[in-house]
């Protein structure tokens, strides 16, 4: 029966050696999300209208992504949500991936709306210009090395896809029976 006590111990001990090194971890990951969020935050003297424009032309990029939509803003506010930071920092992200230059900007030097206004500017001409698009729709991993090699790579958009890998297939079949028919005709 002893033996029963000491093991029963042994495991409320280690049990509650267990729940308090969950709660030191959970501690120490609140410190980091803190610490973290305060090195994002964005701080500046910003109107609402200021605020509005940016996510006016945040939008219009999340459309060419396909993101949903951010509200607008019913007032001012000296610090950015964070949310509303991650979606700019994706949409300077794939600035930076594309290599297109004139749309990359950095997040850290807003303090006003002048910079939110620039900001927006940059945003609304990469929504706009084609190569961005392409760029954002172009397929991810393979397509690169697939066009290397020669190998047709499948649109994305719609039911085109299966007539553009037949099409790569049967076209020497297709032209056969064009010449065909106009010699019938």
């Amino acid at each position: 029966m002893d033996k029963d006590k000491m093991s029963n111990s042994m495991d409320k001990e280690a049990l509650n050696d267990e729940k308090m090194m969950i709660e030191k971890a959970m501690g120490l990951a609140q410190q980091m999300d803190e610490r973290e969020a305060e090195n994002d935050e964005v701080r500046g003297d910003f109107t609402k209208n200021g605020l509005n424009r940016l996510v006016d032309a945040l939008n219009q990029a999340n459309r060419v992504f396909k993101a949903p939509t951010y509200p607008r803003f019913e007032a001012t506010v000296e610090v950015l949500p964070p949310e509303f930071i991650r979606n700019l920092e994706m949409v300077a992200a794939a600035a930076r991936d594309s290599g297109l230059d004139d749309y990359m900007f950095d997040l850290e030097g807003i303090e006003d709306d002048m910079d939110l206004k620039m900001i927006a500017g940059i945003i609304d001409s990469a929504a706009m210009d084609k190569s961005f698009k392409a760029f954002l729709n172009k397929p991810q991993g393979m397509g690169d090395i697939q066009e290397e090699a020669g190998i047709p790579v499948m649109q994305t958009e719609g039911a085109d896809q299966q007539a553009m890998a037949s099409a790569a297939v049967g076209e020497e079949e297709d032209e056969e029976e064009l010449f065909m028919a106009r010699m019938r005709a």
